[in-house]
């Protein structure tokens, strides 16, 4: 601590003693001058301390923020498509998750640069037969050139 907090604290101590001391002795209540020192630093201390502390563990204004799932840098919609492919790589028996999610995505792209969607004779051609055979049929195992191949269709309509 400095020195000079220091010396406001002693200056605020005698101080405070004077003015007990004089309303003691105002009230004729016959102050005793050491033990009016010891009460008047007993409750000097107590106060620093109870100040101390509470400055010490003050409340924390910081807040964290909430990060995204998975490893940093990616975002929880990120973590959804690796999660989804991760998944059709590695099940006994493909489930529709990806071809849904490819699906959603082709029609995405097909309504902002055509207007039209996957249901549409005029979306046939944009699609593709290979990309349209694992879009409409049943569930396959697509191997990640299959899967690499289908993104970049789909984002070159």
């Amino acid at each position: 601590m400095r020195r000079s907090r220091w010396w406001g604290r002693v200056t605020f101590a005698l101080c405070a003693y004077a003015a007990v001391y004089a309303l003691t002795a105002v009230l004729r209540w016959g102050p005793d001058p050491l033990r009016l020192a010891l009460v008047v630093a007993l409750v000097l201390a107590l106060v620093e301390l109870l100040v101390s502390s509470i400055d010490a563990a003050g409340p924390s204004w910081r807040v964290d923020p909430v990060g995204a799932t998975g490893q940093s840098g990616r975002d929880a919609q990120f973590s959804t498509y690796l999660r989804v492919v991760e998944a059709h790589l590695t099940t006994a028996h493909p489930d529709p998750a990806l071809r849904d999610r490819l699906g959603t995505l082709a029609d995405r792209r097909l309504v902002q640069h055509h207007g039209v969607r996957r249901a549409d004779e005029r979306a046939r051609p944009l699609l593709g037969p290979d990309l349209l055979r694992d879009l409409e049929g049943p569930p396959r195992r697509m191997s990640l050139a299959d899967i690499d191949r289908h993104l970049t269709r789909i984002e070159e309509l």
